[in-house]
């Protein structure tokens, strides 16, 4: 990965400088840095909520409600992720970092995404860098989708607007089977492990595999009603489903047509990082209270960018904040409905098809 240097703009630091004091003052200081009773009683909702379907799913003797069953214990399993798991790796659930490591890993456990790499990734890469070409992973080129005008076209973008939906169906299994090992060996990304030992990365992602992979195939495969073909079929399929209901709310967080997207050449950003997270970030219904409840805050990317160190319940309290003072000094504030969000998305995967306007 590379460093990059933010521009040291006076003006720009002034910006965050007041919305820091004004957001701290209405939220007392650090009173609401970490997980409330809201935050646990959502986080312990979706965990019931995903293990009674679980549970359900392991009883049932009819294949379709098996399937819906699997189904929902998968995505509200996502939803554990979102509400507790996302927290905990920024240290926002709890005050001891211990805790926080502990939680991150069993949220984590019916997604299947490597807690520890994952998270190793989000803080270390795209927490810094969002939407920065050889420093965002999360911008990273692949052989499906042109996602940034810096990475190479070909004939098959043209099309990419129509296919993308099934590309994000398999981005959950390709994760899970893939993008984790890859994470994990690859010198590549040698310098996102740094710091960490290779006994603590490899016992830590053996065990997390073992575990989760019990839980959604091997137990289903022996205490269930059901074949073992039709237990891999339903975990293949209800994975593609938890994938792209996973996309639609995180992909046009930053990939939406207005963003700003980086290949510096001299090693130096466009703007300071509290106004580089401004225009790289889109909020989706941000004050709606159902959506802050399936997203785990997620629709608010503002707030969570610029104050990560802030449990995600909190932010709705600090939204109009961020809209107030980006608009007072003049810097660009995102926000759309969902589905606003995901046609922006749209248009700008349309737009990177065009050979024309953006060839590497």
């Amino acid at each position: 990965m590379k460093n990059r240097k933010f521009k040291n703009i006076q003006y720009e630091k002034e910006f965050y400088t007041s919305l820091r004091k004004k957001v701290y003052e209405r939220l007392d200081g650090n009173k609401h840095k970490h997980g409330g009773i809201e935050f646990w009683a959502k986080g312990i909702f979706w965990f019931l909520f995903s293990y009674s379907c679980y549970y359900l799913m392991i009883q049932t003797h009819y294949q379709i409600s098996f399937w819906f069953f699997y189904l929902f214990f998968q995505m509200s399993g996502l939803l554990i992720g979102f509400s507790l798991g996302h927290d905990a790796s920024h240290n926002t659930a709890f005050k001891n970092k211990n805790a926080n490591q502990v939680l991150h890993f069993f949220s984590f456990l019916s997604v299947g995404i490597d807690p520890l790499l994952w998270g190793l990734r989000h803080i270390r890469s795209h927490h810094l860098y969002a939407n920065v070409e050889g420093s965002d992973i999360d911008i990273d080129k692949n052989p499906f989708l042109r996602l940034s005008p810096s990475h190479p076209w070909t004939k098959k973008h043209k099309y990419q607007h129509l296919y993308a939906p099934f590309v994000y169906m398999l981005a959950l299994l390709h994760s899970v089977f893939m993008g984790d090992w890859i994470y994990l060996f690859s010198k590549e990304y040698a310098w996102m492990r740094k710091g960490v030992s290779k006994t603590q990365l490899y016992v830590r992602y053996f065990l997390f595999k073992i575990l989760y992979f019990s839980i959604v195939l091997l137990i289903p495969m022996l205490f269930s009603k059901f074949s073992i073909q039709f237990v891999i079929m339903s975990y293949v399929t209800t994975s593609a489903f938890t994938s792209l209901l996973f996309v639609v709310m995180l992909v046009g967080t930053h990939f939406f047509y207005e963003a700003e997207y980086y290949e510096p050449e001299k090693n130096e950003l466009n703007s300071s990082w509290a106004v580089h997270q401004l225009r790289t970030s889109c909020d989706w219904n941000p004050n709606n209270k159902f959506a802050r409840f399936l997203s785990g805050g997620s629709n608010c990317h503002a707030a969570h960018h610029l104050f990560a160190n802030i449990c995600h319940t909190n932010y709705d309290k600090i939204n109009d904040l961020i809209e107030q003072v980006s608009d007072e000094y003049g810097f660009p504030y995102h926000k759309k409905t969902l589905l606003e969000m995901m046609i922006s998305h749209f248009k700008h995967l349309k737009l990177m098809g065009e050979e024309e306007k953006f060839v590497s």
